[in-house]
């Protein structure tokens, strides 16, 4: 099994560091995370961690990008949303990705 998610494990680890060290508020660190945190498949992920993922990776682009009037993207759906929420709610998504983190490590291994 190990072998299975070592690609999961090499993300989360990443996204984990990133939440853990990089400058900035909260919502700094989840623009980040995202970066990782994208490039997974839901196909990838235990099928039991899938709706965690699923909801983290929804809060974190839950306003949609930002259009100018001509419909050219003005800002990314997560840059944007992470300018409209407040830092307690990039808190929550970041002890959600926490607890993703632990529930993987603790059913898979380090």
């Amino acid at each position: 099994m190990m072998r299975r998610y070592a690609r999961v494990r090499e993300k989360f680890t990443g996204a984990l560091y990133r939440l853990a060290t990089w400058e900035g508020d909260v919502r700094d660190r989840l623009r980040g995370v995202h970066w990782v945190l994208k490039q997974l498949t839901t196909e990838e992920l235990p099928p039991e961690l899938r709706d965690s993922w699923q909801s983290i990776m929804h809060r974190l682009t839950r306003y949609g990008p930002e259009l100018s009037p001509d419909g050219q993207v003005f800002t990314d759906a997560v840059t944007h949303t992470m300018s409209r929420i407040r830092n307690s709610t990039g808190r929550a998504i970041a002890t959600d990705i926490y607890r993703l983190y632990s529930t993987f490590v603790s059913t898979y291994g380090p």
